[in-house]
């Protein structure tokens, strides 16, 4: 449905309401607990395809979630009531993983082990150029890697520090980051005429 439509709608349901005195909100709010008894039911239907398709997955979520109602500000009495549950659930094992069942109680769930967008850009760019300019951004990454040290002296760097290629550009090199070195004025002066020589 487009989303004009769905605008249309809305904003014909709020004039509506306004003009019969909120008369359609009365009337929707009467219905509360239906409300509440399909969210319920349609929690314990996700919670039920998640066990069944991802048991592990599951245990990991379940334990995190009772480690989160832990420390979070919920009355006592909601906390009294949700803790045995998650307590009971985290302690159940959805499944197993090749024979071995994991007993581990994971306070927060494992990320994947993916590189950001930003840093898999920097990571992956410069394979192909042969043109001089590196952009700041990915000064700013080499010198970082280096923690900030000239890689020639192994002195901290200043703000004016240089990039050099490892392998020069005309021999071969790339602009990619580990074919950049971050080095001060002074090493980098020096390390070119050396190799001008």
């Amino acid at each position: 449905m487009r989303i004009e439509i769905i605008i249309f709608i809305i904003a014909a349901f709020v004039i509506a309401n306004i003009y019969t005195d909120g008369k359609y909100m009365k009337l929707l709010m009467s219905w509360k607990k239906y409300y509440q008894m399909a969210g319920v039911l349609f929690i314990a239907l996700m919670l039920y395809i998640l066990i069944k398709r991802n048991p592990l997955r599951a245990r990991e979520i379940v334990s995190t979630t009772n480690d989160y109602i832990k420390y979070l500000p919920i009355d006592r009495n909601t906390s009294s009531f949700i803790s045995p549950i998650l307590d009971f659930t985290s302690k159940q094992n959805f499944g197993e993983n090749n024979g071995y069942v994991n007993d581990y109680n994971y306070p927060v769930i494992p990320m994947p082990n993916y590189q950001s967008n930003a840093e898999s850009k920097i990571m992956n760019s410069g394979k192909k150029s042969t043109k001089r300019s590196v952009s700041e951004t990915k000064k700013k990454f080499v010198a970082a890697r280096q923690n900030w040290t000239c890689g020639d002296c192994k002195k901290q760097l200043p703000a004016w520090f240089e990039v050099d290629h490892t392998i020069r550009l005309e021999r071969g090199g790339s602009n990619h980051v580990d074919n950049l070195v971050a080095l001060c004025r002074d090493c980098h002066g020096k390390k070119t005429a050396i190799e001008n020589l």
